[in-house]
């Protein structure tokens, strides 16, 4: 402590020495500006107009660095509002609700290459209207464009494709559940204006003309495929790190075994496994180290590295995060051609505005903030850490170079290779935790040692597959196989390194700040899942956490880990499956497999588990020997007792299960009453409710398939009897929340509230 306190001190004391660093300032105005347009809607546009002319008079009147720095913030929020209009999303949002739907025929290019799934018959990709025929839309919408999700289909359009699609146009919906991806967000961020489902089972897909997109990136998109081609050559006998492979080296989307993507997630290095920033770094570095060692000027050494370097860059799919670093290589390499010190806060400034200006709504992705705030951290906190570490490993100062030994020659540079990556690693490991936390809710304290064994790892792959590309073009087939194996080693102890980090006790954590000020309270998470799916997710005082039934396998990805994750469960206490049914249980397994559960209890009629001092949850059905031909039919049933609170948990059961605790004489009287349904018989008995008597009812509803549809009359039976009702259909998920002095239950998606009567 006394190191690090004193190394803080000298860094306070350290002389600030040079000139201010004006484009970091007018960048930092810029972000300032965007962010204040995105939460301001001032409207007219005649608003804008304004307050751009009134900067400017103050900036010309004054010319003062704070009146320039106004103009640019001014500037940048004028710029961004204009590109955040959107006509088609606009109108959807006007004649649609979330999720609504139109019957629509569409015209346009396909702009990205199409992205398979798992199945290799569903594709992904974004088309740019050309003309969209709908009857409720009073425009064709010309240049915007659709997310396109295409089903069934044989083979997929490629880019630059001109393409007439039959199918629905939808507007997109928001998140349903906590920690859910927000799609509509994701859409909007990406300059996307609504989603287009198709399904080549029933509509229809023509192409109308080929090549109609930019003959460059077509022939990156070829080169990308002769490239995947010839570095997995001879390792095709094992398709999951040929996979690895082409992710690394040329950020191909591929559907990676989960366990492999969670490895690198939990252990902080994701960044390594799929193209980024990193990889485009990395490779600058390589040629710029070949080009050195030849006899070229540094003007010749840019004017070939650049545009290798950007060629990279639309070859591996012209990701946002490999043309911010792409960007910032070319800013920060080229400012010695005018006779300017190449500075990094004012090279990361030049990159950010740049990058603003050609699109305002990267400031709203993850990968920008990761990106610059990563490179700052280092910036300003690498030299602060190095210092923690001294002169360790580093020969007698005074002991002059030529009379060093060979032995101390190499301990002095493992030496400062070991500090200089610790120091870095650990630079950018604090500098983006909070970040982390913000858009993962997950800090990976393991990342700074692992990152500096894969990123290493990363860079001998890449390293490799240029060898393998220069052998392959120049005819030496036998050595490409040969760097291929190579290469294949390689990414097999990647991905065991990535696994053995993440399984590291305490090497990486989820969290959620909100949960260190939420006071003493249990909540309770109704999950909404789609196709009659059930899980209910338990939070005690104590940290404790629960899951009762897992969802399906579908559910588990979009929804269930999403949740758990954000809530954040680290490992569940235990899990309870309640019966076989595929929707609420099909995601057990992958929940087991990150979540660790302690314990899964199987209880029958007359057992209770004590979840916590307070929290009890008793078994009230099915008895020992019962037996029924439907799985609803054996569905358990729990009455959890939290803070006097009485809460019946049915899941799906139905006619027969009521009948049975009608006659059992359990005590059925709860607060409130939590239901599924049952899928092929009748639930929700009018003397069942009679001796429930709940103040709310929550309970599942879904529009397909029609067996979990709710009748009305059966609503509005309920209804007359006087208890709160919470239809998932409109509100989402429900969430309890049970403090001591009293129980709250609310609508995630319509913000619905009720409070729960206590007995006094």
């Amino acid at each position: 402590m006394k190191a690090l306190a004193a190394s803080v001190a000298a860094w306070l004391r350290r002389p600030r020495r040079g000139p201010s660093q004006p484009l970091f300032r007018l960048a930092l105005a810029a972000c300032a500006g965007i962010l204040a347009a995105d939460v301001c809607d001032l409207q007219p546009w005649w608003g804008w107009l304004a307050a751009l002319a009134g900067a400017g008079l103050v900036a010309w009147k004054r010319r003062t660095a704070g009146s320039c720095l106004l103009l640019g913030a001014v500037l940048f929020a004028h710029l961004h509002h204009w590109n955040d209009r959107d006509a088609l999303r606009t109108a959807l949002h006007t004649l649609a609700e979330p999720g609504g739907e139109m019957n629509a025929g569409v015209t346009g290019v396909v702009c990205d290459a199409p992205e398979p799934d798992a199945s290799g018959r569903n594709f992904r990709f974004p088309l740019r209207i050309e003309t969209l025929e709908t009857t409720l839309l009073p425009d064709e919408f010309p240049g915007f464009k659709l997310y396109v999700q295409l089903s069934e289909a044989a083979e997929s359009p490629r880019y630059g494709d001109r393409i007439y699609l039959q199918g629905v146009l939808r507007r997109p919906q928001a998140p349903r559940n906590p920690g859910e991806f927000d799609f509509p967000a994701f859409l909007h961020r990406e300059g996307l204006s609504a989603e287009f489902e198709a399904s080549l089972r029933g509509q229809r897909l023509e192409v109308l003309a080929e090549q109609q997109g930019s003959p460059l990136v077509a022939s990156a998109l070829r080169a990308r495929d002769w490239i995947g081609a010839v570095v997995t050559e001879g390792i095709q006998f094992d398709p999951e790190m040929a996979a690895t492979v082409r992710a690394m080296v040329l950020g191909t989307r591929e559907q990676t075994p989960a366990e492999v993507k969670d490895a690198f997630i939990a252990s902080g290095t994701m960044h390594v496994f799929a193209v980024s920033g990193l990889h485009v770094a990395m490779f600058c570095i390589v040629i710029f180290w070949l080009l050195r060692r030849t006899p070229l000027s540094y003007g010749w050494i840019l004017a070939i590295a650049l545009p290798l370097v950007f060629f990279y860059v639309v070859i591996t799919g012209l990701r946002p995060s490999a043309w911010r670093a792409a960007i910032m290589c070319a800013v920060y390499l080229c400012a010695p051609l005018g006779d300017r010190e190449s500075r990094v806060f004012n090279s990361l400034g030049a990159s950010a505005l740049l990058l603003l200006t050609w699109n305002t709504q990267q400031l709203f992705q993850p990968g920008f903030s990761l990106s610059f705030g990563v490179i700052l951290a280092i910036a300003a906190l690498q030299p602060l850490v190095r210092q923690l570490f001294g002169r360790a490993g580093e020969p007698d100062p005074f002991l002059p170079p030529p009379l060093r030994t060979r032995r101390q020659r190499m301990q002095a540079w493992v030496s400062r290779f070991v500090v200089n990556s610790v120091s870095v690693s650990a630079a950018s490991t604090a500098g983006s935790a909070l970040l982390m936390i913000h858009y993962f809710h997950l800090i990976t304290p393991v990342g700074i040692v692992a990152n500096i064994l894969l990123v290493m790892l990363s860079n001998f792959i890449l390293v490799v597959a240029c060898v393998s590309i220069l052998m392959a073009g120049t005819g030496l087939g036998a050595l490409a196989l040969l760097a291929n194996k190579v290469n294949w080693l390689l990414a097999v102890g990647t991905v065991k390194s990535a696994q053995f980090f993440a399984a590291i006790p305490g090497g990486h954590w989820n969290v959620e700040p909100s949960r260190w000020w939420r006071g003493d309270l249990c909540e309770i998470t109704v999950l909404d899942l789609d196709n009659g799916g059930g899980a209910l997710h338990v939070d005690t005082p104590g940290g404790a956490h629960w899951l009762v039934d897992a969802g399906g396998l579908r559910h588990f990805f979009r929804t269930v880990r999403p949740h758990l994750t954000s809530a954040p469960v680290n490992r569940l206490e235990g899990m309870i499956l309640t019966h076989s049914d595929a929707y609420h249980t099909g995601g057990a397994e992958d929940v087991r497999r990150v979540f660790r559960p302690r314990s899964e209890p199987v209880l029958r009629a007359g057992d209770e588990l004590l979840l916590e001092p307070g929290i009890r949850l008793r078994c009230l059905f099915p008895p020992p020997g019962w037996n029924a031909p439907g799985a609803d039919d054996r569905c358990a049933v729990f009455m959890l007792t939290c803070r006097e609170t009485r809460i019946l948990i049915m899941n799906d059961a139905g006619f027969l299960t009521e009948k049975a605790l009608l006659e059992s004489g359990e005590e059925l009287r709860a607060d409130v009453l939590i239901k599924g349904r049952h899928g092929s018989d009748f639930s929700g008995l009018p003397e069942f409710l009679n001796a429930v008597h709940p103040q709310a009812v929550v309970f599942t509803n879904s529009d397909f398939p029609l067996s979990e549809s709710v009748p009305v009359q059966w609503k509005e039976m309920v209804a007359a009897k006087g208890p709160r009702l919470f239809d998932q259909r409109r509100t989402g998920a429900v969430i309890l929340r049970i403090e001591s002095d009293s129980t709250v239950i609310r609508g995630f998606c319509d913000g619905s509230e009720f409070q729960v009567k206590r007995p006094l």
